[in-house]
Parts: C-alpha cells; sequence; structure tokens
C-alpha cells in the first residue's frame, strides 16, 4: 500500500523524535512504503536523516550510525522483515532505540474516512485498494450509501458509476451496457472479490438463481419476464427457468430505469440485449402464435413492432380502416406507440408516422366523392379539408424515402400511390376542370389582381415573400408553425387562383402592377415590358411606387441585419423572390426530392419571417407563383398524352399553347385572351386528369396545368410583433386525490396545466420516485404534454409507477419528482408522498 496518504505516518514519527531515543528502527515487511521514501525523508527534514537498511548492509549501517554524533537522530527503514536474532547485527543498538510499525489497512480505514466496523472488510479486498486511482473512486461515493452493503462501493467504482449515491440498480445498468459476451465488469467483480456478493443481489431482487449463475440468462429472464408481464400472458412452462415474476416491482423497475437510460442514444444496449435474446430464445417461434393485441401491449422487442407494422399494412390492404389495437384506432396507435414506447420514439418513429399518414389518406378518399360538385364547392372543400390529402401523401412519401430498409412495405406504397392518384387526383382534377369558369372565381382571388387587390391600397410598409412552386398544403403547415408563436399576432389563410398555363413565366409577372398583360413567346409582358428577371420586375414595380424594391431571398438570409436594414430602409413595397421547391424538383435529376424541398422552403421562409421582425419589418405576405403535381410512382405509357406540336406553340407536360382547334378526349382548354383580359386567340390546352403529354423533361414533378394543386395558391398574411416571447413550457400537474403509497404499484392522476397555444409550448416530463437522499427508488416514465384541447379531462393523463421490491421506512421521507426533459427548462416539481406500504421484503438492504 506504498501510495496511501502518509500523513498520518510522518506526524507519529515527528512526535516519536521528540523522545530520548536518537534512532527508530522502522522494519516495513512487505515493502509497503518504500517508493514513499523521499515524502518520508523531505516530511523528516530538519528532524531526523532517512537511513535505508538492505539485505546484507546491517554491518555498514552499524557503522554507520555509531559514527553519529548525539544530538543527530535517524529514522533506520528496512523494506524487508527484521532478521532472527543470529543475522541481527543491529540488535545491540535496537536495546537503546526506538521501534515503530505502520499498518497500512488502519491507515487506508482512516484515509477514507471508513468506520471501524469496515476494518475487515478493508482487509478482505486489499487487491482492490492496491490501486490509487480506484481508491480515489471508492472515496467519492457516499458512504451512507453502501455502509449495510461495502461490496457495492466496490461494484461502483469498478463499474466507474458517475455519480455519489450508490445503489444497485444503477450498478446492474453498467453491467448491462457492457453486453453478455465477455463482460470486463464482471471478470473484475471476480477478480475484486465482490462477484458472489452481485449474483447474490440478482437472486435476492430478481430471484434469479442458478448452480453457475451467468449473466446470458439473467438477461434472457429480465426481458421474457417483462414481456409476458407487459402482455398479460402467463409464463410457457418451458421457459420456467426464466420467470422472474415473482419479483416483478423490481423487474419493471429494472427495465423502465435502463430502457430511459438508453433512449435515444447510440449504440443502444436495451436494444441489443433485447436482440440478443430473440435470437437466442427464437423470439420468432414462441410468440408466433401470439395475438396481435397482446403484442402491441408490449414494446421490449423491437420486432414486435415490425410484427404491429405489418399488421397494419394488411389491415389498410384490405382497407379496413376501421380496426382497432386494444381501443385505439391505427391513427390513435401509431401516435401512441411512437409517443410511449422505446422503439416508437426512435428507430421505428418514422415507420409509425409512415403509417398514420397512410392510414389518414386512405380512411379520408374511402367516401370521398368528387361528382356533381360545383367549381365553388369544389374550391371550398379544397381549402377546408381537401389539402391534407396532398400533405398526408407528401408526409408519407418523405418518411418513406427516409427509412432504412423500406421493401417491407412496398404494399403500402403502392396503396398509397394508386388511392392518391387514381381516386384523389384523377377524379379531383376531372371534377375540376369539368366545372372550370374563370368568369365564375371571385376577381379578388385571381392571381393577376394581386397587386390591385392587396398592394396598392395598404398605407403601411408591405413585404412579398413569393415562393416558386409554394403550394397552398405547404403554406398550411407554414400557418400552422407560424401560428405557435406569440410574436406573430395575425394570421389570414386566403387564396389566389392562377391563369394558364400555371407556370413561372406566367405566374411572377401577373403579381407586378399593370394595365394589360401580353404573351410573347414564353415571356409575360407587364404593359409591354418584359418582367423575366428581378431587375426587370423591380422596375415595374418602381414604375408604379418608387418606393419599392425586389430582393432574392437567398441574399437576404445570409446579409447581416444592418445590411438587410438598410436595404428595407424607406421602402414601401418589397418583393422578396424565394426559389427553393422549382429549382429542385424542376430537374429530372433532383426531382426526387421535390418533397424535401417543400419542407426546406416552409423552414427558409418562416426563418425569414422571424428575422424580419427582429428588423420591425412586421407585414409579409406570402404566396407564390404556381403549384405542382407530383405523383412517386413512375408514369406510364398510358398516363401520356400524344399531340403534335407544330412552329410557334410551346408545350411542357401539362399544358401546350397553340392556334389549334384541338378535340381529344380528356383534354380541357381555355382561351388565352380570356384569361389575360386581351384579344389573344390562343388556345391553352391541358389534360382533364393527372395525366400528361407527351414532352421533355421529368415525369413526377409536373406543373402548369389545370388542377387545383397547381392553380390554387396561398395567400398567407402575417403580422407580428417585436414584442419579446412570453411563450412557456407547458407545466404538469398531480392531481392525485391521496398522495400515499400503499402498493409497489403507484397510480399517478396528472392534468396538463393548459391547452398548447402560442404561449403554451408542448414539453415532455419524467416521473420518478426518490428517497430522502435524492436516490431513485422507482421505474422512470414520461408523460408527452402536446394537448391542444379546451377541455380539462381531454388534458388529464393516468400511469403507473412502479417501486422497486425493498424495504421502506415508514418514517422517512420520499418525493415523487415530475422533470421537464428539455435541459434548458429548469422546471421539477418534488412532491412529498406517505409512505404506507407493508414490508415485502424478508431481506436487509
Amino acid at each position: 500500500m506504498a501510495d496511501v496518504d502518509i500523513e498520518q505516518i510522518t506526524k507519529t514519527l515527528i512526535e516519536r523524535f521528540t523522545q530520548p531515543q536518537q534512532f527508530i528502527f522502522w522494519y516495513d515487511n512487505q515493502g509497503e512504503f518504500q517508493d514513499k521514501l523521499p515524502e518520508i525523508r523531505a516530511a523528516l527534514q530538519g528532524v531526523a536523516e532517512v537511513v535505508v537498511l538492505k539485505m546484507g548492509y546491517q554491518l555498514a549501517i552499524k557503522r554507520q550510525l555509531l559514527a553519529f554524533p548525539q544530538n543527530k537522530k535517524a529514522l533506520v527503514y528496512s523494506p524487508d522483515p527484521q532478521p532472527a536474532l543470529a543475522q541481527d547485527h543491529l540488535r545491540s543498538v535496537m536495546l537503546y532505540s526506538g521501534s515503530f510499525t505502520a499498518d497500512s489497512r488502519e491507515i487506508l480505514r482512516k484515509d477514507l474516512a471508513l468506520p471501524v466496523s469496515l476494518r475487515v472488510f478493508i482487509n478482505d479486498h486489499m487487491k482492490f485498494f492496491d490501486s490509487k486511482e480506484r481508491r480515489q473512486r471508492f472515496s467519492t461515493y457516499d458512504l451512507q450509501s453502501y455502509l449495510v452493503v461495502p461490496e457495492f462501493a466496490i461494484m461502483a467504482a469498478v463499474a466507474r458509476l458517475k455519480q455519489p449515491l450508490v445503489d444497485f440498480f444503477d450498478i446492474l445498468q453498467l453491467v448491462l451496457d457492457a453486453g453478455v459476451d465477455d463482460n470486463a465488469i464482471l471478470r473484475n467483480f471476480e477478480r475484486y472479490q465482490v462477484a458472489d456478493r452481485f449474483w447474490l443481489e440478482l437472486k435476492t431482487r430478481f430471484g434469479y438463481a442458478s448452480d453457475t449463475p451467468n449473466l446470458p440468462d439473467f438477461v434472457i429472464g429480465l426481458y421474457l419476464t417483462t414481456a409476458y408481464q407487459q402482455m398479460r400472458q402467463s409464463f410457457p412452462t418451458n421457459l420456467s427457468k426464466y420467470d422472474f415474476s415473482h419479483n416483478l416491482a423490481n423487474v419493471q423497475t429494472l427495465v423502465q430505469q435502463f430502457s430511459s437510460r438508453n433512449q435515444g442514444k447510440q449504440p443502444d444496449h436495451f436494444k441489443q440485449l433485447a436482440q440478443y435474446v430473440w435470437q437466442t430464445v427464437d423470439g420468432r417461434r414462441i410468440f408466433a402464435d401470439t395475438k396481435i393485441e397482446n403484442i402491441a401491449k408490449a414494446d421490449v422487442f423491437p420486432q414486435f413492432d415490425k410484427m404491429l407494422l405489418l399488421w397494419i399494412q394488411e389491415r389498410l390492404t384490405l382497407t379496413d380502416v376501421d380496426s382497432q389495437l386494444n381501443g385505439r384506432s391505427i391513427g390513435e396507435f401509431t401516435k401512441w406507440r411512437s409517443d410511449n414506447t422505446h422503439y416508437g420514439k426512435a428507430e421505428y418513429q418514422k415507420l409509425y408516422q409512415m403509417m398514420r399518414k397512410a392510414w389518414y389518406l386512405v380512411r379520408d378518399l374511402r367516401s370521398v366523392s368528387f361528382d356533381n360538385q360545383s367549381q365553388a364547392k369544389l374550391l371550398n372543400e379544397y381549402i377546408t379539408k381537401g389539402y391534407r390529402t396532398d400533405t398526408d401523401y407528401r408526409k408519407f412519401i418523405r418518411n418513406y424515402r427516409e427509412i432504412e430498409n423500406p421493401d417491407p412495405y412496398v404494399s403500402t406504397k403502392a396503396l398509397v400511390d394508386g388511392t392518391y392518384v387514381n381516386k384523389f387526383l384523377n377524379e379531383g382534377i376531372s371534377a375540376w376542370t369539368q366545372q372550370l369558369d374563370f368568369n365564375s372565381i371571385d376577381p379578388v382571388h385571381l392571381q393577376q389582381n394581386f397587386y390591385k387587390n392587396h398592394i396598392s391600397a395598404e398605407q403601411n410598409r408591405i413585404v412579398v415573400i413569393i415562393s416558386d412552386a409554394f403550394r397552398f398544403e405547404a403554406a398550411k403547415e407554414l400557418e400552422k408553425q407560424l401560428g405557435q408563436s406569440d410574436q406573430v399576432k395575425d394570421l389570414k389563410m386566403d387564396y389566389l387562383v392562377t391563369g394558364l398555363p400555371s407556370v413561372t413565366y406566367m405566374g411572377m409577372p401577373a403579381m407586378l402592377p399593370h394595365r394589360t398583360l401580353n404573351l410573347v413567346d414564353k415571356t409575360l409582358r407587364v404593359d409591354g415590358q418584359p418582367a423575366v428577371n428581378r431587375e426587370q420586375r423591380q422596375a415595374i414595380l418602381q414604375a408604379q411606387n418608387t418606393n419599392s424594391a425586389a430582393y432574392a431571398l437567398d441574399d437576404l438570409k445570409s446579409a447581416p441585419s444592418a445590411e438587410i436594414r438598410a436595404k428595407f430602409a424607406g421602402k414601401e413595397v418589397v418583393y422578396i423572390y424565394h426559389n427553393q421547391i422549382d429549382t429542385t424538383a424542376d430537374n429530372l435529376k433532383s426531382e426526387d426530392s421535390t418533397f424535401q424541398a417543400t419542407d426546406e422552403a416552409i423552414a427558409e421562409i418562416r426563418l425569414m419571417i422571424s428575422r424580419l421582425r427582429t428588423l420591425s419589418i412586421s407585414h409579409v405576405l406570402v404566396t407564390a407563383d404556381h403549384g405542382y403535381l407530383y405523383r412517386d410512382s413512375p408514369l406510364e405509357e398510358a398516363d401520356k398524352i400524344t399531340i403534335d406540336q407544330t412552329a410557334g406553340e410551346f408545350k411542357s407536360q401539362r399544358y401546350l399553347v397553340t392556334n389549334q382547334d384541338i378535340k381529344k378526349l380528356g383534354i380541357g382548354r381555355q382561351r388565352l385572351g380570356d384569361l389575360l383580359g386581351n384579344d389573344d386567340a390562343r388556345y391553352v390546352y391541358y389534360p382533364k386528369t393527372a395525366n400528361v403529354f407527351h414532352a421533355p423533361g421529368g415525369v413526377n414533378y409536373v406543373h402548369g396545368g389545370a388542377s387545383l394543386q397547381e392553380m390554387l395558391v396561398p395567400l398567407l398574411d402575417v403580422r407580428t410583433t417585436t414584442n419579446r416571447s412570453t411563450a412557456q413550457d407547458v407545466r404538469l400537474e398531480l392531481v392525485n386525490a391521496s398522495k400515499r403509497i400503499t402498493s409497489l404499484t403507484v397510480p399517478v392522476v396528472l392534468r396538463q396545466s393548459e391547452p398548447i397555444g402560442a404561449t403554451v409550448i408542448p414539453a415532455e416530463f419524467n416521473l420518478y420516485f426518490v428517497d430522502e437522499q435524492g436516490q431513485q427508488i422507482s421505474g422512470l416514465i414520461t408523460i408527452n404534454a402536446n394537448s391542444q384541447s379546451t377541455e380539462v379531462r381531454d388534458r388529464i393523463q393516468h400511469a403507473e409507477i412502479i417501486l422497486a421490491n425493498r424495504h421502506y421506512d415508514k418514517t422517512a421521507a420520499y418525493y415523487l419528482i415530475i422533470k421537464n426533459k428539455n435541459p434548458q427548462v429548469h422546471d421539477q416539481q418534488k412532491i412529498p408522498f406517505d409512505m404506507d406500504i407493508a414490508d415485502l421484503s424478508d431481506f436487509d438492504f
């Protein structure tokens, strides 16, 4: 024990040298303090010289000592035992000298501030205490947390527990983290003689007993017991050796803690052990006949999620959208699973979201009929709820593209694609094109009247963000996001109907101030002037109002605030052009990223509005030049319409501008002069379904035609405030009638304080019990507080917290902790509970 604190040794020696003896002999039998001689020599400087006695040098040392002056003292240190009398040539000197011995174990005990009762424990585990680094780790733990079972502190040090309070469940989780194969922590438990105590704890706490205990069998028992308990199923007799049901509370507590510990982490040790257990016991076989309703109750194995997702796929394929699992619809179940289960929150979250969107789409389109609807009704149906189907499809495809292995879900993909294209697009577009009459559309909703109706009469500065191909459904999502901020004081969503063809070279100029619009080649001239680029459009704006400007959003988003402030100074009308979607989607190589670009566009516009708000630019209109159609499934030849093209005409997949008088099934037309208010005799032809014309270009992303997705663009009016946000995380309140614990299963009733809104932010909370030392004594559960309902009953949640099966002192304090998971929010409640539980254990902790 060469590196223990020697302060006590040197203090004792200095006191001894105040006595008459000139020499003090110290025989350190095992040489434990040999490497501390420099420190001892330094401490005794001016008091006594340190003389080292080695085997074979006794006579030389004797002559040296006898030559010492009477007033000079010496410590004679030998790293060896005192020799027998016949070989001890210094025995005569020792007769008039003093002797000293150091008990390293006692010094260690005092150094670690351990009570006398642990002397035997130290003596039995000197191999562990032989390392300064291990002693240092041991010394960081709170004595009271391991005093009854001091081996726990050695286990904690070996496992590198990084908290002062020592708890066996925390140690066990570190052991589990190390895996079942060649576990280094268990090897060191053996080396430092605490393995027997470890296995005894598993027997006592979990009922795991074996003549040859091993971690793989314990882990199998842990997972299988949890699975059958969650499913409320009896344990199979052929697996009875893994049945820990008699110690269920401890199993549940440990599994909850271990699952929470690994939630969202890589590697996920909880999942790794689950995979090991599944393969070892052949989980596919033993759970093959288990009812899906029971599988739905369990979440310990990731394979259960695969089984559930395939069951949902089967239901959707059969159009059985009314099926329920344990009282929840497929939509409710997928959300519950992704909010509340270990794998649902992590790797299967996108799959559950994907299936939920598929369910919404199939359910909503099951009973949709577009027959005999007027143009006004078709428009109203789309802006109130129909747009959601486009959003559901977009999010389904995004999730499908992002999952690691989509192959098992190709039938769901085929179902969603087919339902969306055939039922929603083809039937919906057919109904719309049959009723399409520009003369019956309120002029205030016509895109070409935008400047006159929404800009010219505005008295204060107004900013218009025109995002290329920003669909109405995407703007609805932007509206929802903005509505969650209390710094947005007013939001109004309206719509505009584009002309035809619904393309950029028509839409962008149409929203400028004008008296006449004329299409020359592929340029829509504004009062005879081209408006192809931003500079030309700015000139047209300034001709109407000199205090106007046009900027690119890409230039502004990276500009310093001072530069933006200078650009907007004195400006009354500012157009900001944004091209995130069309520049990505209108390219055969990147059209697969159309929906990703849509999400990015939403984010970029929201951030620009937020940045303008900080510069006191408070009124913004968000609109678009046109929308788009996107289908992820490949087009068949039958979906393509062949029309010959002659000189002077221009054609794309969704439109043809020509003088020809074409009469062909499945094609509609509008006179261009009627659309532009001039005498242009040409026609704009378009498919009357989601079909396309044979033309160069992409095949999945198209625009220019006559569908609501292409022609209906948003007009989102946003007004912000520069006031500081007062938004705060929602609180979770305990509303239990009783705060008395009478069993290991503690029911809790929780109320979300307020509905989620602009000033109330959703939050997740961890709930668990602790003792008066702050040590966790239960499993951990997570509650999502995200309800927008104004009804209090809808914001009530019921849950159960499982306490570990141990001795509880009825006179001690215990607390329920409700803690916001957001580390930036310091919201933690500590609610006292009275312990009135029977002593269910026959052992002492």
